[in-house]
């Protein structure tokens, strides 16, 4: 092979590289995802007291999620959530905190995408569930029990996916915790078009 032809495949194999992580991109945070569940509140669920974290605080939002190339500030929205979570069960930490723990317990993958199974390996005591479907009825029903869902929406509608956790409801409908909300008090899930597209549910004892 001449010198020549060995330049052109070099530059398509870069080529080729970078439309490859230009699509995972894409795929990560817009993805398909199927079509959403629209869900409204019957009832009024009082909001607990809730610490409000942001993933681009500059405290933590340029640490790696794991050993991907993906940070808290750009892809730690569910870590963030699980932050607030845990604090609501009486397991105060911040999501740097949490984020250096998942890292150390390989609760991340390769691409920084949490695996729900291992995070039983940082809080034994967790009871993860993965719904297969958007559910309103057993959304509905964990609130009442003072449970609070993990939901997967479209950044304001239509943008990248994008995890917040909901705290309650009242007039306004569902209200959750965004971690990209810079006000840090609860936001309407009408801000992301009320449509969910997966839910999760991570329990611990409640801490005194």
């Amino acid at each position: 092979m001449d010198r020549r032809k060995k330049i052109i495949w070099i530059l398509t194999g870069a080529a080729i590289l970078v439309l490859a992580a230009a699509a995972l991109l894409v795929w990560r945070h817009r993805g398909g995802g199927g079509e959403g569940t629209t869900i409204k509140s019957t009832k009024a669920h009082p909001l607990p007291e809730a610490v409000y974290y942001l993933q681009k605080d500059e405290e933590w939002a340029a640490d790696p999620l794991g050993e991907s190339r993906f940070t808290l500030g750009s892809s730690g929205c569910l870590v963030t959530c699980l932050a607030t979570l845990f604090d609501l069960y009486g397991e105060s930490v911040t999501p740097g905190e949490l984020n250096r723990l998942f890292t150390e317990q390989d609760v991340y993958n390769a691409s920084g995408d949490v695996i729900w199974g291992n995070i039983s390996s940082v809080y034994p005591e967790a009871t993860v569930t993965v719904y297969k479907s958007v559910d309103e009825q057993a959304i509905e029903a964990a609130l009442d029990q003072q449970q609070y869902p993990l939901v997967r929406v479209k950044n304001l509608g239509d943008g990248y996916w994008h995890w917040v956790l909901l705290l309650g409801s009242g007039d306004d409908g569902y209200l959750c915790m965004d971690p990209l909300y810079s006000e840090k008090e609860a936001r309407p899930l009408s801000a992301h078009g009320n449509t969910v597209y997966s839910w999760r549910l991570v329990t611990l004892p409640v801490k005194e």
